[in-house]
């Protein structure tokens, strides 16, 4: 019976596309007892007024912004929707789902979109889309010169679309979870090369003491008990991901060095869901994967949090502002990967976008559902983004969304905060907030200044490692509970700085001891 009811409703879906975008939905709202492609019973017109320009949109865009301090295009009507694919590269989106499926976020890992009614639902979605466009433009439609990515895991379709009659059709059906315009990027808040140009301040040798055998020990390792915290755990048998904007291929700490010293015994690996390879000129992927897990030796260089500690490096954007559409899905792509790995326990992202977005959501959400602890900086602040808050993915709550204080404890000159906040980690010296933690630079041993959030959270992705090296038994959310009752200002937060900041020695003894 089984087989029966999906043939029928594998015939159904492919006879849509000889189907008006009326029929299509109408006469072919119901297989048997299921539906495939479905109206929502409350439906909207086809927008009547002209696109807002360019301008318009911005100004919209940014008040809501201002004023929410968040932006969510599953809020926005259609006609803004439209909008925005009318003023940038118009890729669309689309989280679908069958219809009947409520909300997936639990169980988004579990999807096989090969079978079933999920497959039905892709292939009738895609051959929906494929005829519309050919009625409206009275000419064959080849998918792939429309298609930018067919998700083979999650339930995502991204297409190049201006077409408001098919955008319309798409917004009032049932299956479509989300559309996402996600190349669009208001002027003004120019797109960058956020936190890959490295620092040029002179190294004070106040801000590193030199520990055996002959490395670097920033400053700021002691402000977090991560000496002491190696007496036992160094984070050996943990694999850390780090997502990022890709390392230096001219750093031998990330390379034939990785394993030397008091760092022999582990593995690095790494790979790309962004260009044709994980190595750019990019400074801060080499930065931030220093400070979570570069190698002890006696090269003079900083040491690496976790230095016993595997690493799994994915370039996934061209740097830290994540502002298009390429960068949110290989940020989205990257997740899956994690998430795919059983050796990744622990994720470090510091990179991020002002926006919500849906395609980051489902990414985070299979990484998290998968068992990963996902480690997130609040954000960066640079002219253009000051105001903002805790920046996605740090603000989705299935990461922990970590910022930097100065030594006073206030939130360092550049960092975020906000209420999403969870920990902080001391990233920048009292007398001079050019003075942050040290890492590696893109060749060579002598360290570089690095700051920000996003220091903070490569650092607290190494401390959750080394906590979970010291009982590999533990689970996500064990570890996660030493780092808290262990933290700052336990057992309550402090407004827009969370827990405060993270003891690694007393986490890895409450972890020992659960």
């Amino acid at each position: 019976m089984k087989k029966l009811h999906l043939l029928g409703s594998l015939a159904a879906a492919l006879l849509m596309a000889s189907c008006s975008h009326k029929e299509s939905l109408e006469t072919n709202s119901n297989i048997g007892d299921d539906p495939i492609l479905k109206r929502k019973a409350s439906i909207v017109e086809v927008p009547s007024a002209p696109a807002l320009d360019k301008k318009e949109l911005d100004d919209y865009v940014v008040n809501e912004l201002e004023k929410k301090r968040d932006f969510r295009w599953t809020e926005q009507d259609i006609h803004t929707l439209w909008s925005a694919l009318q003023t940038s590269d118009p890729v669309l989106a689309i989280g679908y789902k069958p219809s009947g499926v409520a909300d997936i976020s639990q169980t988004i890992h579990e999807i096989d979109l090969s079978k079933g009614t999920w497959k039905v639902t892709h292939d009738a979605l895609k051959n929906f889309i494929i005829e519309s466009l050919q009625k409206s433009s009275g000419k064959p439609v080849v998918w792939e010169e429309i298609l930018v990515e067919d998700d083979p895991v999650l339930p995502i379709l991204t297409i190049r679309l201006r077409d408001k009659q098919l955008l319309t059709d798409l917004y009032n059906l049932e299956n479509v979870r989300y559309l996402e315009p996600l190349d669009y990027w208001p002027n003004g808040v120019e797109k960058s090369s956020s936190g890959c140009s490295g620092s040029t301040t002179a190294i004070n040798s106040a801000d590193f003491t030199t520990i055996t055998p002959g490395a670097r020990l920033p400053w700021n390792y002691n402000s977090v008990g991560i000496p002491t915290a190696w007496n036992t755990a160094q984070g050996q048998g943990i694999t850390i991901g780090v997502i990022d904007a890709g390392i230096s291929s001219s750093q031998a700490m990330l390379g034939s060095l990785f394993t030397s010293g008091q760092s022999a015994g582990r593995s690095i690996s790494t790979d790309f869901t962004l260009g044709s390879s994980a190595f750019t000129s990019c400074t801060h992927g080499t930065t931030m994967s220093g400070l979570a897990a570069g190698p002890r030796n006696s090269s003079n260089a900083t040491t690496g949090v976790a230095y016993r500690s595997n690493l799994h490096f994915i370039r996934a954007c061209n740097d830290v502002v994540l502002d298009g559409s390429s960068e949110r899905t290989g940020v989205k792509n990257a997740l899956v990967r994690m998430g795919n790995r059983n050796d990744v326990r622990v994720v470090s992202m510091s990179i991020g976008t002002p926006f919500y977005s849906s395609v980051l959501l489902d990414g985070v959400l299979y990484a998290h559902n998968r068992g990963k602890l996902l480690m997130a900086a609040a954000g960066t602040s640079f002219s253009w983004t000051s105001w903002w808050g805790v920046v996605y993915p740090a603000a989705f709550s299935e990461c922990v969304a970590v910022t930097g204080v100065n030594e006073s404890g206030s939130t360092c000159n550049t960092c975020h905060d906000g209420g999403e906040v969870d920990f902080t980690i001391p990233m920048e010296r009292n007398a001079n907030s050019d003075r942050n933690t040290l890492s590696l630079a893109q060749s060579g041993n002598t360290p570089t200044y690095v700051g920000g959030s996003s220091s903070a959270t490569a650092m607290a992705a190494g401390i959750a490692a080394l906590v979970w090296s010291a009982r590999p038994t533990l689970s996500r959310t064990q570890v996660l509970n030493a780092l808290i009752m262990s933290s700052q200002y336990f057992p309550s937060t402090v407004s827009n700085r969370g827990y405060g900041n993270i003891n690694a020695a007393a986490a890895v003894t409450a972890a020992i001891n659960m």
